[in-house]
């Protein structure tokens, strides 16, 4: 009996337990550097971090808000104003929207947890997806990529509890997920097929089993494109037209040559072997293949439990559009590694069913399982704390009413609430910064690459202009700090 009873509470508490676990892993990273080997080909979180939140911290500490300052917010607006009652309540820290985007992403975990029919899915998709070296971090990172992955999760796992429950308000709500997913960052608006690519997989196999009791296929699009048009119409008319002229700047700026179409396949390999088979993530990419040998074994998986696996299956095809794009980031990538992570997880959980199978399951996920640990273990004995110190020397100037400016500038200054403006040499350029900002400190690379040369090409020498300066190396960049000579106030126009 009390066996029984210890058994019953450890599976009431259990998906707290894991929940807790993971939130534990993450804390030493709350406050570091990013990691130097997540993105060795960008600058990644270094200064993306301060970029992606910089015109809502502007917002909050000086009560204006810029949309031609920085191209961030028009392309993520659900992520930079949900941060708002959290940087009013708590401070623009960079750590406030980190512990965000890791309880959103945790919470979405819970839900599969909790659930007693997903509950070794989320045990799997603990293990080796949300331990895998890139996902981990970005967990943690004060980015918009993990919560559009959040709300895609969110709105799979709605979209099977609606065909549990035959009720129309979980279909709505899992559809305006899907549309949630690209209002926290545009990229994401190819996530807008996945209900309805699911809702026809789900009503062919009814139709393949002669299963006629299911909701009609146009009922369940019906409702679908409504919530699909009610979003796509608010963005449109709410956020476009009224910001048109700075989203035709993002689009003069980042829009051309973004895909390789006209050579698609040599693109796919070279992607492949430069961006894809990396450190970290190239066992599970070997993975994929044998997943999709495994769904040949999935031929009894339970019919309730189908729209997962056309949930997931689904969004990993959408992704591998990924697979196209040049000289990818690897924030953009993340969902690709998401999607596949997800697929193989929910693979190898249901296969465990099998008694043919379960062995090699449970070996697979102490293999992997470790090879994430190894990961984690290595992360965290190179952890580092450079903008922190940077942070620190800026600590002892008041600078609360000043301006900074630079891309760098966003995250090192992110904790002297001074107004931070990112410079660049191909958006909304201006003449001479230096006038038009007035600023107290200028950050930039010694060789202005992170801006383009927005100075150099303008005529315009930092050393010269400013009355010291003082140099910082943080991760492969020798970033400089020039301290500029105080001016009377000028409208910034």
């Amino acid at each position: 009996m009390f066996q029984r009873t210890l058994e019953q509470k450890f599976s009431k508490y259990y998906p707290y337990i894991v929940v807790v676990l993971m939130a534990l892993l993450h804390l030493p990273f709350i406050t570091a550097d990013p990691d130097a080997e997540v993105s060795t080909s960008s600058r990644g979180a270094w200064t993306d971090e301060g970029l992606n939140t910089v015109q809502v911290r502007n917002f909050v500490n000086h009560g204006y808000l810029s949309f031609d300052e920085c191209d961030n917010l028009i392309k993520t607006p659900y992520f930079g104003f949900i941060l708002v009652p959290f940087y009013s309540l708590l401070g623009t820290h960079i750590w406030v929207g980190r512990l965000l985007i890791l309880s959103c992403t945790l919470m979405v975990l819970f839900l599969f947890l909790r659930n007693e029919e997903t509950r070794f899915f989320g045990t799997v998709l603990a293990i080796i997806g949300l331990l895998q070296f890139h996902v981990f971090h970005y967990s943690h990172y004060s980015l918009a990529e993990m919560l559009g992955v959040a709300w895609i999760l969110l709105g799979i796992y709605l979209l099977w509890q609606s065909s549990q429950n035959r009720h129309w308000l979980l279909l709505f709500a899992s559809t305006a997920c899907f549309s949630l997913a690209y209002y926290t960052k545009i990229t994401f608006a190819y996530a807008i097929v996945i209900p309805f690519a699911v809702s026809y997989l789900q009503f062919i196999s009814d139709r393949i089993r002669e299963r006629y009791s299911a909701r009609p296929l146009w009922k369940d699009w019906g409702i679908q494109g409504l919530v699909t048009a009610f979003f796509a119409g608010v963005f449109y008319f709410k956020w476009y037209i009224p910001n048109k002229a700075v989203f035709d700047m993002v689009k003069a700026n980042q829009g051309g040559g973004r895909f390789d179409i006209d050579d698609a396949w040599n693109r796919f390999s070279f992607n492949l072997d430069n961006f894809i088979l990396t450190d970290g993530i190239t066992p599970f990419v070997i993975l994929i293949p044998l997943v999709f040998l495994f769904l040949f074994f999935l031929r009894n998986l339970a019919d309730e439990k189908q729209m997962l696996l056309f949930g997931f299956l689904s969004w990993f095809i959408l992704e591998l559009h990924h697979m196209l794009l040049v000289n990818p980031p690897t924030r953009y990538l993340l969902p690709l590694f998401c999607a596949g992570l997800v697929l193989i997880s929910f693979v190898l959980s249901e296969n465990a069913n099998s008694l043919r199978t379960k062995a090699v399951i449970y070996v697979a996920l102490i293999l992997f399982g470790g090879y994430n640990a190894s990961q984690y273990v290595s992360s965290l004995q190179r952890r580092t704390f450079q903008i922190a110190e940077v942070q620190d020397y800026l600590g002892q100037f008041d600078l609360k009413n000043e301006t900074v400016i630079g891309g760098w500038g966003t995250t090192l200054a992110s904790e002297t609430n001074g107004r931070s403006i990112p410079i660049w040499v191909d958006f909304n350029p201006s003449e001479n910064p230096i006038e038009r900002y007035n600023p107290r400190i200028v950050f930039s690379e010694h060789n202005e690459a992170e801006s383009g040369e927005a100075y150099l090409s303008k005529g315009i020498k930092l050393e010269a202009e400013a009355d010291s300066v003082k140099q910082f190396n943080l991760w492969r960049y020798k970033v400089n700090l020039y301290w500029m000579p105080k001016k009377e106030a000028r409208p910034s126009n």
